[in-house]
Order: structure tokens, then C-alpha cells, then sequence
């Protein structure tokens, strides 16, 4: 779940042949960085990447939600990249029942916290080192 007007988006313009090298890089800074990461990879050859810190992220009404990334591969040659607050792991039912009653005010907590700490342009940047290596 990643609400539109939540989100930062990009078009990497490289090789989908990279999405599990960039999925990896990401996985690596952020837990070396002391975050909680999933990575999950979907059937259409992406991959989906959720990121919590504990601490920080469930503070906000006891929930455990943070930012979302997803790679997309939209063609032989292009991805796309979109990070926004999403919803982590397995907690997506009490998650989507809570953020029914709540979610203006909890949407923007959340995206104020991702964006104060620039975890959003963080992940954009760790991408787009691994384009760059691979050129």
C-alpha cells in the first residue's frame, strides 16, 4: 500500500538485469544502518522492500509501518522506482483497520518521519550507485 500523494517516484533508465543487486544494496545499508528490512520479490520480476526502525516508526499509534520501496520493471531497459509510507511484514490487517479511522493523521506523521530522515532519497542515492557502478 503506498499512497499517492506519499510517494517519491523516478524512472531508472538501465538494465532490469540490476533489480537484484540494487534489492540487495538496499537491504544491506539499511539493516547495517540498524533498520528492519523485508524484501520480498514479486512474480513480475520486481521487488518490493519494506524498511522500519522499531523505535522510531511504532511510536507513532503502536503501528508497525514505514516506507515502502518498490522496483518495477517496466521494460528490458527502465525501472521504476517509488518510495512512500507503506504498510510492513505481516501487519497489514490491524495496520488497514487502524489507518481506516485514522489515516490523514497518521499518513502524514509517518511521511513527516521518512522524510526528515531522507530515507526516501537515501534509497533513491543507493540505486543509483548501483546503475552507476554497472555502466
Amino acid at each position: 500500500m503506498i499512497m499517492a500523494a506519499f510517494s517519491t517516484k523516478r524512472t531508472l533508465f538501465c538494465s532490469t538485469s540490476l533489480l537484484p543487486e540494487m534489492a540487495g544494496s538496499l537491504q544491506e545499508y539499511f539493516e547495517r544502518d540498524g533498520y528492519e528490512v523485508k524484501v520480498t520479490e514479486l512474480s513480475t520480476g520486481g521487488y518490493d522492500i519494506s524498511i522500519t526502525k522499531g523505535g522510531v516508526f511504532k511510536a507513532v499509534l503502536g503501528m508497525k509501518t514505514a516506507l515502502k520501496i518498490t522496483l518495477t520493471p517496466l521494460s528490458d531497459k527502465s525501472i521504476a522506482f517509488e518510495a512512500g509510507v507503506g504498510i510492513f511484514g505481516q501487519q497489514a490487517i490491524p495496520t488497514i483497520i487502524s489507518v481506516f479511522f485514522f489515516w490523514p493523521v497518521l499518513l502524514t506523521q509517518i511521511w513527516g518521519l521518512i522524510q526528515q530522515s531522507n530515507l526516501d532519497d537515501k534509497a533513491a542515492e543507493i540505486v543509483e550507485k548501483v546503475i552507476a557502478s554497472n555502466v
